[in-house]
């Protein structure tokens, strides 16, 4: 019933607001993202402690609210705008997006290994799966199944509106080997706190965050080109996708196995914060990024916690 209830008042809040125009939609949702903020004192905090962490004694402390603040109000009308999608055709998601590095992106799909596209919760990156769906063909989308159900399936459906096709992490593993063989671009997120078992930790905005491997670990065990993409909005609906050069991973072949993974995740780790500086309240920050710490910086009793056999094992959990 509760997940019954959810998806009643979510599916309810998207037609009424398809009564508004564009413009009106995304007002209420940074109005709601407003109230969110104001509200909901436990993520407030977390996102304020956050942007401290982030920007230290680099930005005010009135500038660390508003992009605190400004964080809310961006995923309130990117919640509104998902809402109230409906179907759009190729030709008007194609002409609401900019792209940036279209040759870059090119260069790495006639390689003819594979393409692991690795985002962020930055900008609108759910939007930019399906405009990317329409115009390079098919992209299949790394997700968490979520908890509830009935969004669970609405939100595939609207993941899939261009031909995309979603790949939960309970059985990803192979599924991403066999489509990167076939010369498959996969999508992934990696910019989340993992469990320790699961980490590599990478400097992150100048503190040691736990970030998953699975995406330099997967390409340097598959060839597969490793290429970070992020999406800008521009204002009045319209969006710019950035697609960066595929990341050098045979730079670091010589390495062990853990200190190439570690070096690649870094440089994602790099890439990301470079973007998320350009805008910093278009990025997640109401999510413990740097809840998870080094062993060094742990009690001798929590560093006896298990480490996974093989990166293999952890990298999808």
């Amino acid at each position: 019933m509760k997940h019954l209830l959810e998806y009643a008042i979510a599916r309810a809040a998207g037609s009424t607001a398809k009564l508004l125009p564009y413009g009106g939609r995304l007002a209420v949702g940074r109005c709601l993202g407003s109230l969110v903020y104001a509200l909901d004192a436990r993520h407030r905090k977390i996102t304020l402690e956050n942007v401290d962490r982030a920007f230290g004694s680099e930005k005010t402390a009135a500038e660390k609210r508003a992009i605190a603040e400004g964080a809310f109000r961006h995923f309130g009308a990117m919640l509104f705008e998902m809402l109230t999608l409906g179907r759009p055709g190729r030709a008007e998601l194609e002409s609401r997006f900019e792209l940036e590095g279209v040759e870059r992106l090119e260069e790495a799909r006639r390689l003819g290994r594979g393409v692991l596209l690795v985002a962020a919760h930055f900008g609108n990156w759910e939007l930019h799966a399906i405009a990317h769906g329409y115009r390079f063909g098919q992209l299949h989308l790394v997700a968490r199944a979520q908890d509830n159900p009935y969004l669970n399936r609405w939100l595939e459906e609207i993941r899939t509106i261009s031909g995309n096709e979603v790949v939960y992490k309970d059985r990803a593993l192979g599924r991403m080997r066999k489509l990167v063989r076939q010369g498959e671009t996969v999508a992934i997120i990696v910019d989340q706190n993992v469990h320790r078992k699961d980490a590599v930790f990478v400097d992150f905005f100048g503190r040691k965050a736990a970030t998953t491997p699975v995406a330099a670990w997967f390409a340097l065990k598959t060839g597969a080109a490793l290429v970070p993409a992020f999406t800008y909005p521009l204002g009045a609906g319209r969006y710019r996708a950035v697609y960066e050069g595929p990341i050098d991973v045979d730079a670091y072949r010589h390495l062990d196995r853990d200190a190439a993974i570690a070096a690649v995740t870094q440089d994602l780790a790099r890439i990301q914060e470079s973007h998320i500086r350009r805008a910093p309240d278009r990025w997640l920050w109401m999510h413990r990024r740097w809840r998870t710490r080094p062993p060094e910086e742990e009690t001798s009793a929590s560093r006896r916690e298990a480490h996974p056999e093989s990166v293999e094992e952890a990298a999808l959990t």
